[in-house]
């Protein structure tokens, strides 16, 4: 990817400043990136205290801005931060395996903040910033969420019990998509089970605990059962 022609030919289009990018990594050296096998391009470096070029702070937040509209420029700022996000999980996690758990989480989350940045508030130390943003979005946030319910809605244990038909709140909306796409065919009770048990867990980890399986396993099935609800609904409609 580093050396496609497409991709460098839309990096070109950006209109960074420096010497003319031959590869990806032109860019991300340029933005901070501190991989064990950059490549050295010397032609920024010497050009590196000339006024009217970026520091690497100003590169990546130009980065940044671009990120907003094209997903090119967020997969470059994603790899930029990849070896912070890969620390943060070392710090945060005690296995390997929970390790990588969390930096699947890390980088699922990191597309949202990127996209997000505010720019305008905080265009300073902005790969710390990121890094902070999507640590706080993987492991506080869902936390604090999970604390500051007092009332955890749960599943029906039978799915054919009946519902108030005045009060419709969201997870009755569920239900009833649910025994529908059963009825006809689309899912099966062990999906209606699972989504079930996924509700009244909250959240794919907690499950995956139970369930003695990993969360991506869990989250793939939940995937697949949502695609399969999701065609269904658009052949009711």
């Amino acid at each position: 990817m580093s050396v496609r022609a497409d991709e460098l030919e839309t990096v070109r289009s950006w209109g960074l400043p420096g010497a003319a990018i031959a590869s990806l990594d032109d860019v991300l050296q340029r933005a901070g990136f501190q991989g064990a096998g950059k490549r050295v391009d010397a032609s920024f470096q010497a050009e590196q205290h000339s006024p009217e070029l970026l520091t690497e702070d100003e590169y990546l937040l130009r980065l940044v801005m671009l990120a907003k509209r094209d997903q090119l420029a967020a997969r470059v700022v994603l790899q930029r931060l990849l070896p912070a996000l890969c620390a943060f999980a070392r710090r945060t996690a005690g296995t390997s395996h929970h390790r990588r758990e969390l930096l699947d989480d890390l980088i699922a989350n990191s597309w949202t903040v990127i996209r997000n940045y505010p720019v305008d508030r905080r265009p300073r130390r902005v790969a710390a910033n990121l890094v902070r943003d999507i640590g706080f979005q993987t492991t506080v946030r869902p936390q604090r969420r999970l604390s500051a319910t007092a009332e955890v809605p749960t599943a029906p244990h039978n799915i054919d019990e009946p519902i108030d038909e005045i009060v419709v709140e969201p997870l009755h909306e569920l239900v009833r998509l649910l025994k529908t796409a059963r009825d006809e065919g689309s899912v099966s009770d062990e999906d209606v089970e699972f989504i079930c048990q996924l509700v009244n867990h909250r959240r794919p980890e907690n499950l995956a605990a139970v369930l003695e399986v990993t969360p991506r396993t869990v989250r793939n099935h939940r995937d697949a059962i949502v695609h399969r609800l999701r065609n269904a609904a658009l052949v009711a409609a």
